[in-house]
């Protein structure tokens, strides 16, 4: 649907002082209907299309419906909106004219008010004498409706997806964590501050107004910085779906952190949420549905690389956030990670295999890669996908690989993170305080060590 109010506050904007109405009617046969104004009326003889001007208040579509009722008795018509044409009037005033186009059969009676005195059907190209303006738009209708497929754009526009869009801020607390808030109308859905475009509105504007109602805070005040900088960190196309039957395209935008003073500030409206929390990716997602996790670890990505993604929903199937990598060497022991025992992080204070989060468009081997190399030190050039499903503890999200490092020892080393890196025995590791899902990959390792292995890193 095409919004007048969008325009109409664009011509104002432009300097336009009055806004006009017009309608091209052709009959079957391709004719344009031209009226003639009365010899009492403005511009006596002047022949033009129906037409004049927007009364205060009124749509543009109803208006030029009125209009051409008004002028010819044709009432009942689709009117399809075709351009707007910009002149200035007799009284010097700066015009934008809104044109539309409708078809009658041919022979359709007309009735002309008393500031017409004929009307006639004229061919394109033998039009009775009219303002140029007039001439320009006929003219231009007829180049483009010997185009096949050409449409009016007010036609063409309803018969294509017609989506809703909203822009939001991605908010963070200095730990890293990040802001969801709690919807009043469905308590299972956690949300990001933002919401849906209105009329005249851009989704960064959008974002900036829904973040004032919804937290009580103007990030524009509140992180002048971070907000100038108007850092798109990810658009997200959602598919019509049971739940939303229309599409959605919503942009997420940078909101910078909020400091604990700030936040002793938010002041929820509770017509929309309940209760608003930071959390990590990680423990995000025993709040939230798949789908919305999902969506979640992907805006999080985008965040963390730097870099604007484009991301669909649904996602293809063989999508993946994370990787979890069992490295083993020529003796079938396996790379231990003993992981940092503080609380929003997977298994604190376990021993797990390597893995981490992928960063912008890797592969799934290129992230096992990168994290094998800055948690280990080890350099890893060959993997495979460790066959069958996974375990239930595993999340659908995390590829599982497999590769075999025969290096030294001495390139062995401890990243940033962690406590200790070691190879372990198979027959070691449940020895460890080790996540359950470590038996299910045990024996499949195991079975691996078996088969002869070439160099892989």
């Amino acid at each position: 649907m095409i919004d007048f109010e969008v325009l109409t506050g664009l011509a104002v904007r432009e300097g336009i002082e009055r806004i006009g109405l017009g309608v091209v009617v052709r009959d079957a046969s391709g004719r344009i209907l031209m009226i003639r104004r009365a010899a009492n009326d403005v511009l006596p003889g002047r022949w033009e299309y129906p037409g004049g001007a927007r009364e205060d208040g009124e749509p543009v579509p109803a208006g030029a419906a009125r209009e051409l009722a008004e002028a010819t008795g044709l009432t009942g018509l689709v009117l399809d909106y075709l351009r707007s044409l910009d002149f200035v009037d007799r009284r010097g005033r700066r015009v934008r004219r809104f044109i539309f186009t409708t078809v009658v059969p041919d022979g359709t009676p007309v009735v002309l008010s008393p500031e017409h005195d004929s009307h006639q059907w004229a061919s394109a190209d033998a039009l009775p004498p009219t303002a140029d303006g007039q001439r320009a738009v006929v003219e231009w209708l007829t180049r483009r409706l010997a185009i096949p497929g050409w449409r009016p754009v007010g036609g063409y526009l309803s018969t294509v997806a017609r989506p809703t869009s909203y822009g939001c801020f991605l908010v963070s607390d200095p730990q890293g964590r990040f802001l969801g808030m709690r919807s009043t109308i469905n308590p299972e859905v956690w949300s990001f501050p933002g919401g849906n475009v209105e009329h005249g509105e851009a989704p960064f504007g959008t974002a900036l107004r829904e973040a004032r109602e919804e937290l009580g805070l103007d990030l524009a005040a509140e992180n002048p910085a971070v907000i100038a900088r108007r850092r798109l960190v990810a658009v997200i196309h959602e598919a019509a779906g049971t739940e939303y039957p229309v599409p959605v395209c919503g942009y997420v935008f940078d909101g910078g952190v909020l400091t604990e003073e700030q936040q002793g500030r938010i002041r929820l409206d509770p017509a929309e949420h309940t209760e608003w929390r930071f959390e990590t990716a990680h423990d995000w997602r025993a709040r939230m549905r798949p789908d919305r996790y999902r969506r979640l670890l992907q805006v999080l990505r985008a965040h963390r690389c730097g870099t604007a993604l484009y991301l669909e929903q649904p996602a293809p199937a063989d999508e993946f956030e994370g990787v979890l990598v069992l490295v083993t060497d020529p003796a079938g022991r396996l790379l231990m990670h003993h992981r940092d025992d503080k609380e929003g992080i997977a298994w604190p204070g376990y021993w797990t295999p390597i893995g981490g989060w992928r960063e912008g468009d890797e592969t799934p081997e290129e992230t096992a890669a990168r994290e094998v190399l800055e948690e280990a030190g080890l350099t890893i050039t060959r993997m495979h996908r460790v066959p069958g499903p996974q375990h239930d503890l595993v999340h659908p999200l995390t590829r599982v690989l497999h590769a075999v490092w025969d290096g030294p020892a001495s390139d062995l080393r401890l990243g940033d993170e962690g406590l200790e890196v070691r190879m372990v025995a198979l027959d070691e590791v449940p020895t460890l305080k080790v996540p359950p899902y470590l038996q299910h990959y045990l024996p499949l390792l195991a079975a691996a060590a078996d088969r002869p292995a070439g160099r892989t890193a």
